[in-house]
């Protein structure tokens, strides 16, 4: 079984208060898989980033499902249980 892949991009080189609480709900959800998953942490101020669109923080679900920052925990799991599934 392959796993699932999250990248998750935060303003690198800012003060982690920046993003603390972001990474609180990421990691909540992503300790409730994480046999299942692996993740990247990249910076938001990126080429890739700006593909996909994502503003100073937020989640890509194996290549193809963006998440915002302010993104609701249930919808995660979802997703990351719907790509487990395929």
């Amino acid at each position: 079984m392959s796993k699932v892949k999250v990248d998750i991009f935060i303003p690198m080189g800012s003060c982690a208060c920046q993003f603390s609480a972001f990474m609180d709900r990421v990691f909540n959800v992503l300790t409730k898989y994480r046999n299942q998953v692996e993740f990247d942490v990249k910076p938001s101020f990126s080429e890739e980033a700006r593909k996909f669109k994502i503003g100073s923080k937020g989640l890509v679900v194996n290549g193809n499902e963006t998440f915002p920052e302010f993104f609701k925990p249930e919808s995660l799991e979802k997703a990351i249980e719907n790509a487990l599934k395929a």
